[in-house]
């Protein structure tokens, strides 16, 4: 995709999301939950997003993970409640394994869901192809038609990520809220049909790299609207941002931003030049959005004083967001325990 193209995409998102139910709105009605707007899947299919990273071949765009990774920072700063990024990142897998797939991918018609196969506590086995089990804490299951699963204990390899389709009988759904208000569901699975869509280590560190691309709006949007508060809220005939102290923590909260920008960026590269991994920068980016980029936007928080949180404010549910992103697809300790220091260097 060229430059001038990708510009123009990022800048239409930018436009949809300000006017298509924005985050503002979301937050005023926070008791109802973070959820899409009607008809948000269909538009969103009708501008392309769908088919970005999906083969030409398959009625996309074919575009990258640096492309895909632009278009999700831009989610990400609106808090979106559409798990764009699971289908941008596994659409062009589940193509893969089931071609015929593809063009409903490309369209919305089939719209995947993902539960955390990284998980304590989920449940799920494969007998001849059939799942049976209990699954907790699935991403996008508000507005999925299918869902991913991956079978047997994370990082063991071998192990299969099946997809299942939402409308089969065995499949019995308990809705709840993660802590931003989007919708997760607790699945109970009895003898329901499963074809493999890809290895369930590939499908959980795809997901994972999702949320470090949406981290990074979050967090964007986050430093945005604290600088701008702190140079409008006045102190003793003063703003906020003209007191050195605030000013040296905005400064580190910066530095902090600009590394998760950086490690995105570098995970993006990897994913695009090693399709089939190692993507040595994921862990390391993973875990960096559960440690150092939560923190910082506490800090933003502080500086910010009661007001941000109040449900009223948006940053507060910015910070749940961040929260949620940190314990899925495998949490900050989990990522760290699988930094390979050596393979790292040998990227650089």
């Amino acid at each position: 995709m060229e430059q001038s193209e990708l510009e123009m995409l990022v800048q239409s998102a930018q436009r949809w999301f300000a006017r298509n139910t924005p985050h503002g709105e979301r937050v005023a009605s926070f008791s109802r939950g973070n959820v899409a707007a009607p008809g948000a899947w269909n538009e969103m299919a009708g501008m392309g997003w769908l088919g970005l990273t999906l083969p030409e071949s398959q009625g996309g765009s074919g575009a990258g993970a640096a492309e895909a990774f632009d278009l999700l920072r831009s989610a990400g700063r609106d808090a979106r409640p559409e798990p764009l990024g699971l289908h941008l990142m596994l659409a062009p897998r589940v193509a893969s394994a089931i071609p015929d797939m593809g063009p409903s991918l490309a369209d919305g018609s089939v719209r995947l869901a993902m539960a955390d196969g990284a998980r304590a506590g989920n449940r799920a086995l494969l007998e001849g192809g059939r799942l049976s089990g209990e699954l907790r804490a699935v991403e996008g299951i508000a507005d999925a038609t299918h869902v991913l699963v991956p079978v047997g204990a994370a990082g063991q390899p071998g192990n299969p990520a099946m997809l299942l389709d939402l409308k089969h009988a065995g499949i019995v759904q308990s809705r709840a809220r993660w802590v931003d208000g989007r919708v997760s569901a607790v699945l109970t699975l009895r003898d329901v049909p499963a074809v493999e869509a890809m290895p369930a280590d590939t499908a959980i560190d795809l997901a994972a790299a999702a949320q470090v691309a949406d981290a990074s709006g979050v967090m964007q949007e986050a430093f945005v609207m604290t600088l701008d508060y702190l140079r409008q809220r006045a102190q003793f005939g003063k703003p906020l941002s003209s007191q050195q102290a605030i000013q040296h923590r905005m400064a580190e909260v910066f530095c902090d931003m600009q590394l998760q920008f950086a490690l995105a960026s570098r995970l993006a590269h990897e994913l695009d030049a090693a399709p089939s991994g190692p993507w040595p920068t994921l862990a390391v980016a993973k875990s960096y959005v559960g440690r150092r980029v939560l923190r910082a936007v506490g800090a933003l928080i502080q500086v910010s004083g009661g007001i941000a949180v109040t449900e009223e404010y948006r940053l507060t549910h910015l910070y749940r967001r961040l929260h949620v992103a940190a314990q899925l697809y495998g949490t900050p300790e989990t990522q760290l325990e699988r930094i390979d220091a050596r393979a790292l260097l040998s990227a650089a």
